[in-house]
């Protein structure tokens, strides 16, 4: 009898096949293809309030006032409302300092002059609040502004019954200002007010927005009441407003 040789079986194969779907049951069906990740959004670009170097990334709320002759000038107001800035104030006058406008570097006290430059603001104060986000501070017949460079507290606030008649001469006593109505509405401008210059170059105390129709000591006046007031009224804070003051 013939005896013929066993056919083996392709081992090889069959464990090839068998480490391919213990693979595929391990990892389970394949998923598709991740999505590209979306590229980084550009930074935003720059848009200057008009006739200004102050953009939108820097405040959302600017004032210009540009004294065009003598102690007059133009008034605006512009709103940044997320695409174009916007122009927002009523008709209105700036009123400056009968000493002219100078850069601010070259204010000094005593001359009258309004500093010319980017500020800041610090609070507004008056008769009443209009409805600011502001602080406001509400005058009494015991608030100063203490002009007089020998005092501790040169260019602030002071409330005082009781202020001596040498510092008194050379300060303003704000009730004064508001009975007239000046001071009705007010804010204060950060000129020289974080770290003041008592004398010599960039000198100088209690330079403010308020109402005024000729010409004021070095602040910055608007000739409305009206406008003034809806000024106050719309500033906040949280938009970082500011006032540009131009020769």
């Amino acid at each position: 009898m013939t005896r013929h040789p066993r056919r083996r079986r392709p081992l090889r194969t069959s464990v090839a096949a068998l480490a391919a779907a213990v693979t595929a049951v391990a990892l389970g069906p394949a998923s598709p293809a991740s999505p590209a990740l979306p590229s980084a959004a550009a930074a935003p670009r720059p848009v200057y309030a008009p006739g200004t170097s102050v953009s939108q990334l820097q405040s959302t709320q600017v004032m210009v006032a540009d004294r065009t002759a003598g102690t007059k000038g133009t008034w605006a107001r512009y709103s940044w409302n997320g695409a174009r800035w916007v122009r927002v104030n009523a008709p209105a006058t700036a009123v400056f300092g009968r000493g002219g406008v100078v850069p601010s570097a070259q204010r000094r006290q005593g001359t009258s002059t309004t500093p010319a430059g980017t500020f800041s603001l610090v609070h507004a104060f008056g008769a009443g609040n209009p409805g600011t986000r502001l602080h406001y501070r509400r005058v009494t017949g015991c608030s100063w502004w203490i002009q007089d460079p020998g005092q501790r507290d040169y260019n602030r606030w002071r409330e005082s019954c009781s202020v001596p008649a040498s510092v008194a001469r050379s300060s303003e006593r704000l009730q004064s200002y508001v009975d007239s109505g000046l001071y009705r509405q007010a804010v204060v401008i950060r000129y020289n007010y974080t770290t003041p210059d008592r004398h010599g170059a960039h000198s100088g105390a209690g330079i403010f927005l308020h109402y005024a129709r000729s010409y004021t000591g070095g602040c910055v006046g608007i000739d409305s009441m009206s406008e003034l007031t809806a000024t106050v009224r719309w500033l906040d804070p949280a938009r970082r407003p500011v006032i540009v003051v131009k020769a």
